[in-house]
């Protein structure tokens, strides 16, 4: 293979990367304020991916067009849901967290069973199917859209945390719920404020994901999985830690592909997965317990 073609894989690799770090995000903010993991996080951004493609049907409309409806929503769902039934199961510990989520991505696989079928959907629209080169390079127009995506997002989330009441707030939270609470901080409330933000940024991530690749309903899983891998990888709740994980993870699956077939590019990433954490244990951007 000549060094142009290794080049192209190493930079559509990078622009996936973004994509996945764009996944992560929503499980890294969850992770890092209420301290639990969303089992169910992958089936929520295919939830919004269905949800894209119901409004796309509706209205005849882009689905970058319909996200500016669906990303309201899925702020009020996870609000909502945090506010309603997380707050409560937060006092019974982490294993209870861990089988409601788990519960919530079984319903929800299971009614977007019933109302789509298993049939293949997609939101790929035809000017992301557009050939570019650029000199002997050959990016794709779908991943560079993750990759644009993710650095917007992650600007956007880092200023809410630095600069606004709000997300200093959640952030007191997460380093001492008792202490905020002395300030007057109610840590029940943050937390539904970051539900809701965490829910919106995978939302957006789910109409990414569905402009790039087909979806089923019980793709959640596997997004779910990609989206642990990268948030452990960069440091558990550290947003610059799930961007960094996202482009390592992206790499992996293009070369993993590229050296050792589709079969076994999980397998690969997993791999790199367990090798930095081998040399870091607490991830990339962690902190020592």
């Amino acid at each position: 293979m000549d060094l142009v073609s290794l080049i192209n894989f190493a930079l559509n690799g990078l622009l996936l990367g973004g994509l996945f770090a764009i996944t992560a995000f929503g499980f890294s903010i969850i992770a890092g304020i209420m301290k639990i993991i969303n089992v169910a996080h992958g089936d929520f951004a295919i939830l919004a991916a269905y949800l894209t493609l119901s409004v796309m049907n509706l209205m005849k409309v882009d689905p970058l067009f319909a996200l500016i409806i669906v990303a309201p929503i899925m702020f009020g769902l996870g609000f909502l849901l945090q506010k309603i039934l997380m707050n409560r199961m937060l006092p019974k510990g982490a294993n209870q967290i861990v089988m409601v989520t788990f519960a919530l991505s079984i319903i929800i696989q299971n009614i977007l069973l019933l109302l789509f079928t298993y049939d293949a959907r997609s939101l790929i629209p035809p000017y992301l199917l557009v050939n570019i080169q650029l000199g002997g390079l050959n990016p794709s127009p779908r991943y560079m859209l993750g990759f644009i995506s993710a650095l917007t997002i992650f600007a956007i989330i880092y200023l809410i945390f630095k600069r606004t009441f709000i997300g200093k707030a959640m952030r007191a939270v997460s380093l001492d719920s008792e202490a905020a609470k002395m300030v007057g901080i109610k840590s029940e409330n943050m937390y539904s404020y970051a539900a809701g933000l965490a829910f919106l940024v995978t939302g957006v991530a789910g109409v990414l994901l569905g402009m790039v690749f087909t979806f089923y309903p019980d793709s959640g899983s596997i997004y779910t999985l990609l989206s642990f891998g990268v948030v452990v990888a960069g440091g558990l709740g550290s947003l610059k830690g799930s961007l960094l994980g996202g482009l390592i993870m992206g790499e992996a699956l293009v070369f993993g592909g590229l050296f050792f077939g589709a079969r076994f590019q999980l397998i690969f990433c997993y791999l790199l997965v367990l090798i930095i954490l081998i040399i870091r244990p607490q991830g990339i951007f962690g902190r020592k317990l």
